[in-house]
């Protein structure tokens, strides 16, 4: 057994994000060590967000017409 001496102030962040997923902070650890939950930068979720949703998007069968190059000049008035 290993101990970590934490400030009260990340050991207050750890126990709001384990309450945030119904766990204990030692669940929550166990977790992430057993790569079940992954801590991840918020700009970096936002990009796989707007990912998701171009492919969702790309993937609609109402998203499927071809739109000529120059008619989306057009439309913009470019």
């Amino acid at each position: 057994m290993t101990q970590v001496i934490l400030s009260q102030d990340i050991l207050t962040g750890i126990s709001n994000l384990a309450n945030q997923f119904n766990l204990s902070v030692h669940e929550l650890l166990v977790q992430i060590s057993q790569g079940k939950l992954t801590v991840i930068d918020s700009e970096d979720l936002e990009d796989l967000i707007d990912l998701r949703d171009a492919i969702i998007a790309e993937s609609d069968p109402e998203n499927q017409e071809k739109i000529a190059w120059e008619d989306v000049q057009k439309e913009l008035g470019l």
